[in-house]
């Protein structure tokens, strides 16, 4: 009782720790939610607005107006109003994605923008798809100023400095090559010697035109850092605003919520305990073995999941469709593979237990992320997604979990630990072997750090009914909330 105590009293001070660090980075923001035509947004209006542009913001694949309210805070601070819509098929806008409904969407929003400016100046800035979005846009259609950011292909640029007009190229100096040569692609088609970190032509005359890295980002990261603020701050010209591109520390109440879920969950998954023996002999000598289990299971998913990808592509949520099919297929090879090791099946209080883990877990991820990386909206077909996703991500960890059971300390944590390195190294070399979606090696830097944590509840749980539900019910949202509708 003691002990429970204990997890209780350091995960509600963790959580009003966070609570508290998350409120005073973000109150001094006024953002409010409305609908642009039939485009959900976020507006984010300044204490004291400053002389530069009306801001439409357009976030990336699997992004959402959540993941850019960091970025929208630091601009709205430097004086800027801001103009953050949910792109089509992610966050609350249920219309699937295709590119006339991005088009749509993004002059949704430049002509909700256009209204607050009152006459004044419009500037767009994207992140990577919605960088595509908007230098498109801006191509066709005048904007004071173009930032894009992490943009994908340049190719479809006009061979002109003033088309987009003012146009800044932001990218991640630790992205993949190919946002490197974006992004010099576009400063050299208005301007063919153009060299990185130095601007061309004149803002006046709309011609203006920059690429700049941003020091150790990569594709997710370039979003939320000082630099990029200050860098798309100076570009769109608010310098003589009151304020500063200053960004918070949301981000730490982030992480402090979700610590103090972690550690909420830990007494919870304690009442449930089937994994009541000692250490059976030769456990420590199997570890290997089991590892090899794990990622033979792995393997085994990745070429499972190419195999059905002509079926699971038909799932109206980009990439879940492909994770179902891995995580269904690996699950199956783990069942078989434990079949006879004599590990516990589970019962009905681990289950039960391991779900209120699994919520209390959501929550602690949810709510804070709504402020910070992702909109958490079950919308649309989102959730008859995420019923079948949660099952079948349930059966990979109860399986997983078998695996591992009758290992102890450190072993099991290595173990667990190395099962989803391996989960991410496979995910990863489906890619470039087998077809896999190709924006899975993009989300490494979000879907590491989860199954990591993840991994921690694995540890602690005494059941394999409770590992799962605990683990199943956070990822299998993350995954049906995030990708992005489509047809």
């Amino acid at each position: 009782m003691r002990r429970a105590l204990f997890w209780w009293v350091a995960a509600g001070a963790l959580l009003l720790a966070g609570v508290m660090v998350l409120v005073g980075s973000t109150a001094d923001v006024s953002r409010a939610a409305t609908v642009a035509g039939s485009t959900p947004v976020r507006v984010f209006t300044p204490a004291a607005p400053g002389p530069g542009p009306v801001v439409v913001l357009a976030h990336g694949f699997s992004g959402s107006a959540a993941m850019m309210d960091p970025m929208a805070s630091a601009l709205s601070r430097a004086g800027l109003v801001v103009v953050a819509p949910h792109l089509p098929g992610h966050g609350g806008n249920a219309t699937p994605l295709d590119e006339n409904a991005l088009d749509s969407a993004v002059t949704d929003a430049v002509g909700l923008a256009s209204e607050l400016a009152d006459g004044g100046p419009v500037a767009l800035v994207g992140h990577s798809m919605g960088a595509g979005a908007v230098t498109d846009r801006a191509s066709r259609n005048p904007a004071a100023s173009t930032v894009a950011i992490s943009l994908p292909d340049a190719s479809a640029l006009p061979q002109d400095p003033d088309r987009p007009a003012n146009l800044l190229l932001l990218w991640g100096s630790a992205e993949p090559q190919r946002f490197v040569d974006a992004a010099l692609t576009g400063l050299r088609l208005g301007y063919p010697e153009g060299e990185p970190g130095r601007t061309y032509g004149d803002s006046e005359a709309g011609d203006a035109r920059r690429a700049q890295p941003i020091r150790g980002a990569e594709h997710i990261s370039v979003i939320y850092r000082q630099q990029t603020f200050d860098e798309v701050t100076a570009w769109l010209d608010s310098g003589s605003a009151e304020g500063s591109p200053r960004g918070d520390a949301r981000l730490l109440g982030v992480v402090l919520i979700l610590g103090g879920g972690i550690v909420a969950a830990r007494p919870l998954l304690a009442r449930a305990d089937s994994d009541r023996g000692a250490e059976p002999p030769g456990a420590s000598s199997g570890v290997v073995g089991r590892l090899g289990i794990l990622a033979g299971a792995a393997v085994g998913a990745a070429l499972g999941a190419a195999a059905l990808q002509g079926v699971t592509d038909a799932v109206p949520v980009a990439v879940t469709g492909y994770l179902a099919g891995w995580f269904a297929v690996g699950a199956l090879f783990l069942w078989l593979a434990t079949r006879r090791m004599g590990a516990a099946a589970g019962d009905a209080d681990g289950l039960l237990w391991g779900a209120v883990a699994g919520v209390v877990l959501t929550l602690a991820m949810a709510l804070p992320a709504r402020l910070s990386w992702a909109a958490y909206e079950l919308v649309a077909v989102r959730w008859w997604v995420f019923l079948p996703l949660l099952v079948i991500l349930g059966a990979w960890f109860w399986a997983e979990w078998r695996v591992v059971d009758g290992v102890r300390g450190w072993r099991r944590a290595v173990l667990l630990g190395t099962s989803r390195l391996v989960i991410v190294a496979v995910l990863l070399a489906g890619v470039v072997l087998l077809g896999a979606p190709g924006f899975l090696s993009l989300t490494v830097p979000l879907l590491l750090p989860i199954l990591l944590l993840l991994a921690v509840l694995a540890g602690w749980a005494r059941d394999p009914l409770a590992a799962a539900a605990a683990q199943a019910i956070p990822t299998a949202l993350v995954a049906a909330t995030t990708f992005p509708i489509v047809p």
